[in-house]
């Protein structure tokens, strides 16, 4: 068991998690660039629609096993094995309501093409829940290589895959073997790497839906909240329209998407180390926050300044249509993460009931706001949407956690509009840039240069004049000190 420092344990999970993304996305993103290629929108709106259902069917029947495992700091092997097989369970009954339902979405998304994509992933969800419980130990455990090799590893498969079913057969066909692939994978590699083997065992299933039940209904709001825009805009938009809103929004949301997400991965098991501490557990989360916003902002609002470049390296000429969304869903994708560990925070207290309310406060919202949006913009309004309905849901956050959890929300106010107000300044000296430079090629990699020089001398210079709190600019310094002592002593 590693030497418990909660500080540095999160540190490390950041590190492990962000580098296993940014490996993942790297493969991802030489796929997507030949995949682009090879198949239009129309391929990609298919998979889609297909993975949507997946997506609704598994989030009414996931009762997160794990989650229940990673916010206790001690479990017995009962409760262990009751998770796996509460895994199981919950994805027969997933891939049997798959199959129920492919009349229905081949009459709502009005496409026939979807029943051999739901025939193979319902087989996959089922086969995939037998993966080794192991692989959430090795987290609750703080040893990331693991999760790092399996998951690396499926990827590489599933690239391969993908890619020489493409250059086969050119069609969406292509993309759901991949999928499989990225499915099928996992399961042996989780025994082969992982010295548990589990049992079936239905002892605690009934202590571990106690414990998650609202959360339960939390991940039901949140994925409504996040894909509802993805089931109007299959309905309203043809295949070709949903095609390109269906990668527009994960391209944009991509940088954030895979930075934000792993940086708050290992804070789960920390926070739960020390969860009988409030104060010690509350400055954990605004230190959190600080970090996060830090790395957020100038990576969502710089891609959104260079988005239609980034759109046209590597998507293409065929995908010039999603450059709005592109751009929208960068900061959508800011906007939703800002508050995250303030939804984590009320996880560990227990709160999950109050954080369902969080989630369905920002699907009204959204509804809301959709309604008077989309009549005048059409999908770009579902991305407008988005945003409106993604602010809310940060604030509506933060007022829960000072309510409940008593975290005071004025240092958390000012460590996110630092990086924000650097942020938004950043953005436009890059647009700046690019409309100043007639080269393409010469301004994007100009813009992108002066916006990470500018955000970092403004990082610095900020953080001194607050101060110099401690959060990720002390942690780098003290990095660079150390630094440059081993290489004095050399």
């Amino acid at each position: 068991m590693p030497v418990h420092d909660p500080k540095r344990n999160l540190i490390r999970g950041a590190v492990w998690t962000i580098g296993t993304r940014w490996v993942i996305k790297g493969l991802g993103f030489v796929n997507t660039i030949i995949m682009a290629r090879l198949l239009v929108p129309e391929d990609y709106g298919i998979v889609a629609m297909g993975m949507l259902v997946v997506g609704l069917v598994q989030t009414f029947l996931d009762f997160g096993p794990s989650t229940a495992l990673l916010r206790k700091s001690e479990v017995s092997r009962d409760e262990i094995d009751s998770a796996w097989t509460l895994g199981i369970l919950q994805a027969a009954a997933a891939g049997l309501l798959l199959l129920i339902t492919i009349p229905l979405a081949e009459a709502y998304f009005t496409e026939s093409r979807l029943r051999f994509v739901l025939l193979a992933l319902a087989v996959s969800v089922i086969f995939v829940s037998f993966s080794n419980i192991g692989l959430v130990l090795a987290r609750k455990e703080f040893i990331y290589t693991l999760d790092f090799n399996v998951s690396i590893a499926t990827k590489l498969a599933s690239v391969v895959t993908t890619v020489a079913a493409g250059w086969w057969l050119h069609d969406y066909r292509a993309l759901v073997l991949g999928i499989v692939a990225g499915y099928t994978v996992p399961v042996f590699l989780s025994y082969w790497w992982h010295p548990y083997r589990p049992r079936w065992n239905t002892s605690k299933i009934v202590e571990i839906w106690q414990i998650t039940k609202w959360l339960t209904v939390a991940r039901v709001g949140q994925f409504i909240m996040r894909q509802g825009d993805q089931f109007v805009a299959g309905r309203i938009g043809t295949t070709h329209e949903y095609g390109v809103y269906n990668v527009g929004s994960d391209f944009g949301q991509m940088p954030v998407g895979e930075v934000g997400p792993a940086m708050l991965r290992a804070l789960l098991p920390v926070l739960s180390s020390m969860e009988d501490d409030q104060q010690r557990t509350n400055l954990a989360v605004i230190k959190t926050i600080a970090a996060v916003n830090t790395v957020i902002w100038p990576i969502g609002l710089g891609f959104m300044a260079i988005a239609a470049q980034a759109t046209e390296i590597a998507l293409g000429n065929n995908w010039v249509d999603a450059v709005p969304l592109v751009s929208l869903f960068a900061l959508v994708s800011v906007v939703q993460t800002i508050t995250s560990p303030a939804n984590t925070l009320l996880i560990l207290r227990g709160h999950t009931r109050s954080q369902s309310q969080v989630v369905w406060i920002e699907f009204v919202s959204f509804v809301l706001a959709s309604v008077m949006l989309v009549p005048y913009f059409h999908l770009v309004g579902l991305a407008l949407a988005r945003v409106v309905s993604s602010a809310i849901s940060s604030l509506t956050a933060l007022r829960y956690t000072r309510k409940i959890c008593q975290l005071p929300i004025s240092p958390i106010l000012a460590v996110i509009f630092r990086p924000m107000i650097g942020a938004i300044l950043m953005y436009g000296l890059v647009i700046w840039v690019l409309g100043a430079i007639h080269s393409a090629a010469i301004g994007l990699v100009a813009g992108i240069g002066c916006g990470a020089i500018f955000f970092t001398l403004w990082s610095l210079l900020s953080w001194h004049l607050v101060r110099r709190p401690e959060g990720l600019e002390s942690t780098m310094m003290d990095k660079f000190v150390q630094w440059r002592g081993k290489g004095a002593l050399l």
